[in-house]
């Protein structure tokens, strides 16, 4: 046990180490603050107190010596040690004791920790305002820099001598000096010298004080020599003691407004003296101004105008909708322009070709409109005149080339009907060739038969309800009764052809007739469902087509008649001995090509001359005619009658067999005896045939061999008795031995003269 700051503690571990750490911890504790005053100290030198700080320092480590020395004497009791350590701990309170007392004036005198915060926070307020005065001193002077050096409008600094101290970039651009070159030159070095004394007066107000500033308008002489044109506004800068220092000059060019107003005043100019009205509105149609030409125009003037809406001019079914066209006009594609139909004072309307276009202000809407109008009511009428004029010309030369091409369709239908080798050939193509004459109409072709008694339609085109009759008599057509062409219409009053069926009469017809060489062969019938569409014009083509028509079907009847007389025999009406050899060649050739036969007939009419002599020869001419009659009915159409000579007659069998010819030989034979011939209303007699068959190629490969066997049948027909049928080569069972001989020998050819 022992005893300590006048206390005992039981000699028990665990507290004695509390005890000892505790003190370690102060110590340690006390040592460490001084070090933080120290440092305060270092870092706060001017502060008015430091050698308390130190103070407090000294007697802390005093402290902190007094637990360790405490914490040694547990080991080693030095108690001296002790005690003078406390000693010095002492004197130092002591001492701090006694200078905080004489200090204590000093140190109520310091500022506050709040004192010093709110002096601290005045004293950054007012660095910051002088930072910011700075700073906005700074930023004036550069905006001043940037607005005199960058400014599109020319600045300076002038002496009041006049010579530039200070000029920027756009000035230089204006006058085309160069900066160096204007600081060494005077401002009435580049003045015109018509306006160098024009601002006197001006400058000697602003030195006075009696103006704040000046403008006025001056040129200058470019570096180039040439003229430009500006605007000078000038302020004096002065002192603070009211001196004046320097001229503060702003020069703006202004060649290109002086240009433009230049350019203006003439289009003012020409605008007053235009020859087109021009008309100047507001918004709401209020006309603002025009000038003398739409007084001339419209006959108002300017004072009687001014002001009044525009649908004054206009008609006034007209106005409204024109109105709103050309307001949406102006709003969509920014302009309108057409024509328009103006009423003048007096009430006569004029045509104007007008040309709208919209004035809008400085922020783009829309505040006024210009109208330039011209008079072009003339020109339309010489427009129209022309118009008529062309439309007429156009419809002449239309009618030409129509009239050019039914002549060329009517050269070609002649040519074609020309070509045509029969009269029903030439019926096949007439409608072809008259239908594209007159489109859009239905017609037919009508010939008139042998006996003049029935009209006949050969060929008909157009619209299938024919409104014509097919067959009619000619009285029943006026064209054919006039020889003339006729027209009717449905509703008129005329004389209608009773050929034309009325309750499908069409809306108009014509009927022309068919003459050729003063003989009527026909009639061309046309008819259209529209009235009009016959016009004069075509009533004279379907005339020329009539007539061309009449003419080549007259041509080819005549062609047909002297083909028929140069083949045919008179008399007969059988082929003649030409075509006998041309057709018996040609039926030759295709049976020879065919491999097939053909068969020829000869006939001969028994006791002809007795017929000659009782009679007479006329009577044998009546004979040989109803023979050829006969032979003509019962004979097949591709069987060949023909006159051979004199009362002989052959006929060519075609694909025929020998037993065929036989029977038709025999038919022939046994009819012709049944038949009555009459001369002079006298009965002759009975009629026989000798008839003699001959075959290819069984009795010859060529036809005059053919026809030598079948002439030799009919001889041996003739001497076996006559009225008989002979084949050749069979003639020899039918005669005695003796004559046998004879016979084999070839007939000579018997000729005759045709006719």
């Amino acid at each position: 046990m022992y005893q300590q700051y006048g206390h005992c503690y039981q000699c028990q571990p665990e507290l004695l180490w509390l005890d000892i750490l505790s003190d370690c911890a102060l110590a340690v504790a006390y040592y460490l603050i001084p070090v933080v005053l120290i440092y305060f100290i270092r870092k706060w030198q001017d502060f008015p107190l430091n050698w308390i700080f130190r103070l407090i320092a000294v007697l802390i480590v005093t402290g902190g010596t007094i637990h360790w020395m405490a914490i040694w004497t547990l080991w080693r009791p030095i108690f001296w040690l002790l005690g003078f350590v406390k000693a010095i701990a002492a004197f130092a309170s002591l001492a701090m004791a006694v200078l905080l007392m004489r200090s204590l004036p000093e140190i109520i005198a310091t500022p506050s920790f709040t004192e010093l915060k709110k002096a601290t926070q005045k004293l950054e307020l007012k660095i910051t305002e002088q930072h910011l005065t700075q700073e906005a001193l700074h930023e004036s002077k550069q905006c001043f820099h940037n607005a005199f050096h960058y400014t599109t409008t020319g600045m300076a600094l002038v002496g009041l001598n006049g010579s530039w101290l200070q000029v920027n970039r756009s000035l230089c651009e204006i006058v085309g000096y160069s900066e160096q070159e204007l600081l060494s030159m005077t401002c009435q070095d580049i003045t015109h010298p018509d306006d160098r004394d024009i601002d006197i007066d001006c400058m000697s107000q602003l030195l006075h004080g009696e103006i704040r500033y000046y403008h006025v308008q001056k040129r200058y002489v470019h570096k180039f020599g040439n003229v430009v044109w500006i605007l000078w506004s000038a302020s004096l800068v002065r002192n603070a003691q009211g001196q004046p220092l320097y001229w503060l000059v702003q020069i703006q060019d202004l060649t290109e407004r002086k240009q433009i107003e230049k350019t203006l005043q003439q289009q003012a100019c020409i605008v007053e003296n235009i020859s087109d009205g021009v008309i100047v509105t507001d918004f709401s149609s209020y006309i603002l101004d025009w000038n003398a030409a739409a007084e001339k125009m419209f006959g108002y003037t300017k004072t009687e105008i001014l002001g009044k809406k525009l649908e004054i001019l206009y008609s006034p079914q007209k106005s409204a909708a024109l109105s709103q066209k050309i307001f949406e006009d102006l709003l969509g594609v920014g302009r309108w322009s057409g024509e328009i139909n103006f009423v003048c004072k007096n009430g006569t309307e004029r045509i104007c070709e007008s040309v709208i276009l919209p004035l809008y202000n400085e922020h783009g809407q829309l505040r006024a409109t210009v109208a330039v109008n011209r008079n072009i009511t003339e020109r339309k009428q010489v427009e129209l005149a022309l118009q008529q004029a062309n439309e007429q010309l156009t419809g002449w030369v239309q009618e030409l080339e129509k009239r050019n091409r039914e002549i060329a369709l009517l050269g070609e239908m002649s040519d074609i009907l020309q070509a045509c080798l029969t009269v029903e050939e030439a019926y096949k193509v007439i409608a072809q060739l008259v239908q594209p004459l007159f489109p859009d109409t239905s017609g037919g072709v009508f010939i008139i038969s042998a006996s003049k008694h029935l009209v006949e339609a050969v060929t008909i085109w157009g619209n299938s309800n024919f409104a014509c009759k097919k067959v009619f008599a000619p009285k029943q057509c006026w064209a054919l009764r006039r020889g003339r062409s006729h027209l009717v219409t449905a509703d008129s009053h005329g004389l209608y052809c009773s050929h034309i069926e009325e309750h499908s009469l069409p809306g108009e017809a014509l009927c022309v007739p068919m003459v050729a060489q003063g003989e009527a062969l026909g009639m061309l019938h046309l008819h259209s469902h529209h009235k009009g569409h016959l016009t004069a014009a075509k009533q004279r083509l379907a005339s020329a087509v009539a007539e061309r028509i009449a003419l080549a079907l007259a041509n080819l009847r005549l062609n047909e008649a002297l083909q028929q007389q140069s083949i045919r025999d008179p008399l007969t009406g059988l082929f003649n001995r030409r075509y006998l050899e041309e057709s018996l060649e040609r039926e030759i050739s295709r049976a020879e090509r065919n491999q097939q036969t053909v068969g020829i007939i000869m006939i001969d009419v028994d006791h002809f001359k007795h017929f000659n002599d009782t009679y007479g020869h006329e009577a044998g001419d009546t004979v040989l005619r109803e023979l050829g009659v006969f032979l003509r009915k019962h004979i097949r159409k591709a069987d060949i009658a023909c006159r051979y000579g004199g009362e002989e007659l052959l006929l060519i069998l075609p694909e025929a067999s020998c037993e065929v010819c036989q029977e038709r030989a025999e038919r022939i034979r046994q009819g012709i005896k049944h038949l009555d011939v009459y001369h002079q209303r006298q009965k002759l007699g009975n009629i026989t045939l000798s008839v003699g068959i001959a075959m290819f190629p069984e009795h010859g490969s060529t036809g005059a061999a053919v026809i030598e066997a079948a002439d030799t049948a009919l001889y041996h027909a003739k001497k076996a008795g006559r009225d008989r049928v002979v084949v050749a080569q069979s003639y020899q069972s039918c005669l005695p031995e003796t004559d046998k001989q004879y016979f084999i020998l070839p007939k000579p050819r018997y000729e005759m003269n045709v006719g």
